[in-house]
């Protein structure tokens, strides 16, 4: 993926090094924002939303996958 911004390129690296397995939203808000950010509530959705759209206009053959008030995982795409 070119151009992708630091924070969705941190948030897919992070999911990649775990892929298959849940990664709980706090883990991936703290590897993809500063201590010093100021992260509103919906900051990680937001995050993860726009990666999810380069994701699928790359064609990429993986996908993120929230787990309902645990997380995300990094998974294979299906058919």
């Amino acid at each position: 993926i070119v151009g992708i911004p630091p924070r969705e390129l941190r948030a897919l690296s992070v999911l990649m090094a775990q892929q298959d397995q849940v990664l709980r939203r706090e883990k991936l808000e703290n590897a993809v924002y500063a201590f010093d950010d100021e992260v509103t509530v919906n900051a990680v959705e937001a995050t993860v939303s726009r990666l999810r759209r380069r994701l699928d206009a790359a064609r990429a053959s993986v996908e993120v996958v929230a787990m309902r008030g645990i997380g995300y995982v990094l998974v294979e795409r299906t058919a």
